[in-house]
């Protein structure tokens, strides 16, 4: 008897543990930091400000921000105020270990009167050879202002993305490292920069639909369509759509300046630009009927009208669809425009996710509760904002959902979702 109840516990327990393998790929692992999802969230706060930051010297980092001013009007009670208080906290962690390194707060007093943003900047002290997490605060509590965002700081030795600051020629920095064909940028040089880089010119190549439950090809050797010598502080021209590599790491991976000939980046406002993001909800086929037409307006109209069978309906999934692929591109943006990003993708067709946990190579991606769907992305060449996803065939009957939500008229949104 006893022996056959030993046997029946280790039976049981091995079914647990099989059970609790196979629950791991798609349930909330542990991570080390808090919830970021209202970063991703722009209803989470009055006011969503953007971040950029460039490491200036071994031991010195500027960080710059920017508020639209019309947000700031929206949050203050009385309309007749022409000045608003925004204070920024800094926390300025080790990327390893997430250990707190450094903290400050500062006051600013903005005019909210004039301008489509205001602006702000400060310095963080760094140790060098360290790779850091910076997690900011913007608060006014008055108002309701509470948003957190999140950077990278790679203090580390080279030259990466984390090294340079483009302007436009007015002086404004570039929030982002996406620009619209016909601008003009100079790049200002900091820590482990020679006096010029070599750029690769990579033109703009068509993009490609893969679904999360599909594993990605293997990529070629990508070649650039040209090489030129750019010596840091001089105009560069922005004339062709593709990207604009400064410098490679050991595995090839690029990051520099993303040009696109959507004029109205990170919005979308033309029809020309409304055109290839639809390849994440149509077939082959209708795409390319659509490509094709002689009046492609008539045509991308005359798809979403099929899938409602209602105007009404029809012009909300409109509206929310390119809503999201905007957001895609403001959060997303690496060495592609943010809505062909992994991320982008999913938070365009799932939503944004209800929680998401921060490690220091992976974001993890929850819909639902704790006990949700889980999506993680690796970021492993460590540039900025190039996560991929860590593709599973688990995901194949959700994304049939998702996609036979969308195809059948409705819009996709997630409040609770289970693993089943």
């Amino acid at each position: 008897m006893y022996i056959l109840l030993l046997l029946s516990l280790l039976f049981m327990g091995g079914c647990w543990m099989f059970q609790r393998d196979l629950r791991s790929s798609t349930t909330v692992s542990k991570s080390s930091a808090s919830d970021f999802s209202a970063m991703y969230k722009p209803s989470s706060s009055v006011v969503n400000p953007q971040v950029t930051a460039y490491i200036s010297s071994d031991s010195e980092a500027d960080v710059f921000f920017r508020i639209r001013t019309q947000e700031l009007k929206n949050a203050l009670a009385n309309p007749l105020e022409k000045e608003i208080n925004i204070y920024v906290k800094y926390y300025l962690r080790t990327a390893s270990d997430f250990q707190l390194a450094d903290t400050a707060s500062m006051r600013y007093t903005f005019d909210v009167s004039s301008g489509d943003y205001v602006y702000g900047r400060f310095k963080v002290a760094l140790v060098n050879k360290v790779a850091y997490k910076l997690v900011v605060d913007f608060v006014n509590v008055n108002y309701d202002i509470r948003k957190r965002l999140l950077c990278d700081l790679k203090n580390t030795p080279g030259f990466n993305d984390d090294k340079y600051v483009a302007t436009a020629n007015s002086g404004e920095v570039l929030f982002g490292n996406v620009i619209p064909v016909g601008k003009s940028l100079v790049l200002t040089a900091g820590a482990d920069c020679n006096k010029s880089v070599d750029i690769e010119f990579y033109s703009e190549k068509s993009y490609v639909s893969l679904p999360p439950y599909l594993s990605s090809p293997v990529k070629a050797p990508n070649l650039p369509d040209s090489i030129f010598r750019y010596t840091f502080g001089d105009i560069l021209r922005i004339d062709r759509a593709g990207l604009y590599a400064l410098g490679t790491t050991s595995k090839n991976e690029k990051f520099g300046i993303v040009a696109t000939d959507n004029q109205s980046y990170p919005s979308v406002t033309k029809v020309v630009d409304m055109l290839e993001p639809l390849k994440l909800i149509c077939t082959d086929k209708e795409f390319a009927r659509i490509d094709s037409s002689e009046n492609i307006k008539k045509s991308v109209d005359a798809f979403w009208l099929g899938l409602s069978k209602n105007e009404k309906n029809a012009k909300e999934q409109i509206r929310v669809f390119y809503s999201r692929v905007a957001l895609a591109n403001m959060f997303f943006p690496s060495s592609i425009e943010g809505w062909q990003t992994d991320r982008g993708m999913l938070y365009i067709m799932l939503g944004p996710p209800s929680i998401v946990n921060i490690t220091p190579t992976s974001e993890e991606w929850v819909y639902g509760d704790t006990n949700g769907l889980l999506f993680t992305f690796e970021n492993t060449s460590g540039l900025r904002n190039d996560f991929s996803l860590l593709r599973s065939n688990t995901y194949q009957s959700v994304w049939s959902q998702v996609l036979t939500t969308w195809r059948s008229g409705k819009i996709f949104t997630v409040s609770k979702l289970n693993n089943e």
